[in-house]
């Protein structure tokens, strides 16, 4: 098997070097790590390495020949890991997680994990190194609000999905652009679309701690303007008449185009949805209630905007499991 051909020429570090030379490389623009032949001595194996920077992301590309390679790293690491073969395959462990990393599957390693690695023998590697504060500053800036744990991803990456896939293509053509003296990729750190696009493309793709709050936060984003009005409307005084009418009034809209509204974007009708606002308001008064206060489920159910409170303790034990009598006693 030859070299290296076509991936990050211009980011050459090491062209035909040994396995001592690999292992100082990639521990500088990775982590420091030990690593050895497999099966038989080292003496043959041949390796290449090239790394670009973007900032706060570094692709760092190495294959080897010659030998299978057992890899541990002998620090845990500190950014966001995003490892994909090109040719080979490893078998990555991650404290209690194995990935075989493949053509088809990536692996992904979350700081303070400890890493050990078996590479087939004619390996390709590619990895995507993230630093962690900007992953996690991007986050909070999809999410629009600081995050409190950190940010953690499923380890196996499936890139037969669509997401997955255009996401390492993506990272294929950030590759080949970067070879090309006048892409994008030459634009100035501070301005260079590549980090941005990849990281939001990430976050978006493999599911992670904050994956739901994150699908939320995009489905809210996408959400006509009369609906998120009305919405805050009722989350806001959920105690007040939000008949269809005078919800509709208030957004500037007909009744018929807020109904279609809800059921496109939120999958209820608005009567449902004020039910369902006012039933939450209801529960979290009755767990809050302390003996001796003087209320009541009926003032309570009342003072939410509710009329009718036959139909209240139905709709709530329906939810809830249990009358609302019994919350609030608990």
């Amino acid at each position: 098997m030859t070299g290296r051909i076509g991936v990050l020429e211009r980011f050459s570090l090491l062209h035909e070097a040994d396995l001592d030379a690999m292992r100082d490389c990639v521990s500088r623009y990775l982590s420091p790590h030990r690593s050895e032949p497999l099966g038989h001595g080292g003496a043959g194996v041949r390796t290449d390495v090239a790394a670009a920077s973007l900032g706060s992301l570094t692709l760092v590309y190495a294959d080897h020949r010659g030998a299978e390679l057992g890899v541990r790293l002998t620090e845990q690491v500190d950014y966001y890991d995003v490892n994909m073969s090109w040719g080979g395959h490893n078998r990555i462990v991650c404290g209690d997680d194995e990935v075989i990393v493949s053509p088809g599957t990536a692996g992904i390693i979350s700081p303070h994990t400890k890493v050990a690695m078996h590479l087939s023998e004619d390996y390709r590697q590619m990895h995507v190194r993230i630093e962690r504060f900007a992953l996690e500053r991007h986050l909070e800036g999809l999410l629009d609000r600081p995050i409190a744990a950190p940010l953690r991803f499923r380890p196996a990456m499936d890139l037969s999905l669509p997401a997955a896939r255009s996401w390492e293509q993506a990272v294929r053509l950030l590759a080949s652009d970067l070879d090309e003296p006048m892409g994008l990729g030459s634009t100035p750190t501070e301005s260079n679309p590549w980090s941005s696009f990849l990281m939001t493309g990430l976050l978006l793709a493999q599911p992670h701690n904050y994956s739901e709050q994150l699908a939320a936060r995009q489905e809210r984003a996408h959400r006509p303007a009369p609906l998120k009005k009305a919405i805050d409307l009722i989350e806001l005084e959920p105690e007040s008449d939000l008949s269809i009418e005078r919800l509709a009034l208030a957004v500037g809209v007909s009744p018929r185009s807020l109904q279609r509204h809800f059921q496109e974007h939120v999958g209820v009708s608005p009567r449902e949805f004020v039910m369902q606002v006012r039933l939450a308001r209801v529960h979290d008064a009755l767990r809050a209630a302390t003996p001796g206060d003087g209320n009541t489920v009926a003032d309570i159910a009342l003072g939410c905007g509710f009329s009718h409170l036959g139909r209240f303790a139905a709709a709530y034990q329906q939810r809830y499991g249990v009358p609302p009598s019994v919350t609030l006693r608990s």
